[in-house]
């Protein structure tokens, strides 16, 4: 069967990504090659409404040498997205035509249901779906994104503004979260999942089965296994699609990472030390939406955004398996 080798570019509020995998035709990625640059540039946004020169000249020099790690992969195809901190900065549409021109390539600026849709592709393609309705979260930096459907069908998306980038902005809460911070934090959450509360009520049955996606829940997996067995010398090779976080553990995570500074948080078992800052508002998060949602847990992807750009751009199967 030919593969296809595809460079997806995701140039998101907390990192800009580069994912290079070989896809075939029957929906199988075999991953080739991966970069991340951490930028933050939706904390920026959240703050300021715009992204400074300094940022903006840093993404332009990341874009430049990920084109470059995509060359010397030979990717046949391209595809570039760029998410909620570039859809909503002032002066966001001038930098994406810098990096458009650094890049040699046109990048698509995602509205956030398209954003939703195509993290929902990735998120079934990823885990055992089924015929029944599942939810699929993935939290970002700048946004939450929900999506309803089956392994065959999307029935409903929606983007809310809850991403980590954008809450730690917006609310300028400190290294050790103090109750105001966290009270804040699930407060926003509460208030903003009412379009996928109202997602939920027109299909009730998804709150069964809810597949999450996103650095945030992958690591907060990864600290769930390494509280009960030791971790691999690399934190980022423990493997944690399809675990499940039950809604309790949720909430013991978010209770013990709420009173930790950073130092203390780097020593915990599996903590990658770019996910450590943030990881603290994102359990926060995603354990108020578990009990505002009524739901039992969430079952990890470590398939999202980019695995579903390449699903959808070359019209690959639903169901990988």
């Amino acid at each position: 069967m030919p593969t296809v080798r595809v460079a997806v570019f995701d140039l998101g509020s907390s990192s800009f990504h580069l994912m290079v995998v070989d896809a075939s035709r029957s929906g199988g990625l075999a991953p080739v090659l991966r970069r991340r640059s951490f930028l933050h540039l939706g904390t920026e946004v959240a703050r300021t409404g715009g992204v400074p020169a300094d940022r903006a000249a840093a993404a332009v020099r990341t874009v430049r040498r990920l084109r470059v790690a995509a060359y010397d992969a030979g990717a046949d195809v391209v595809v570039a997205l760029a998410t909620a901190a570039l859809r909503e900065a002032s002066n966001g549409s001038r930098l994406l035509g810098r990096m458009e021109r650094v890049l040699g390539h046109p990048i698509k600026l995602l509205s956030g249901e398209e954003e939703a849709r195509l993290c929902f592709l990735g998120q079934r393609a990823g885990v055992w779906v089924g015929h029944d309705p599942v939810l699929g979260l993935d939290l970002g930096g700048g946004s939450l994104e929900a999506g309803i459907g089956t392994v065959g069908e999307v029935c409903a998306v929606a983007s809310v503004a809850l991403g980590t980038a954008r809450l730690r902005g917006e609310l300028d809460t400190g290294e050790v979260l103090t109750p105001g911070d966290r009270a804040a934090i699930s407060e926003a959450a509460k208030a903003r999942a009412e379009p996928i509360r109202d997602m939920l009520s027109r299909s009730p049955m998804a709150a069964r089965r809810v597949i999450a996606s996103g650095g945030t829940v992958r690591a907060l997996a990864r600290l769930a296994m390494g509280m009960h067995r030791p971790p691999p010398a690399s934190a980022s090779s423990l493997q944690v699609n399809q675990v499940e976080l039950p809604a309790g553990q949720l909430h013991e995570l978010a209770e013990r990472l709420a009173t930790l500074d950073l130092d203390a948080r780097l020593a915990l078992p599996g903590i990658q030390a770019r996910r450590a800052p943030l990881l603290p508002i994102g359990a926060v998060v995603l354990s108020t939406l578990v009990e505002t949602l009524g739901l039992h847990g969430l079952v990890v992807s470590e398939w999202g955004l980019r695995e579903g750009a390449v699903i959808d751009g070359l019209s690959l199967p639903a169901d990988r398996r």
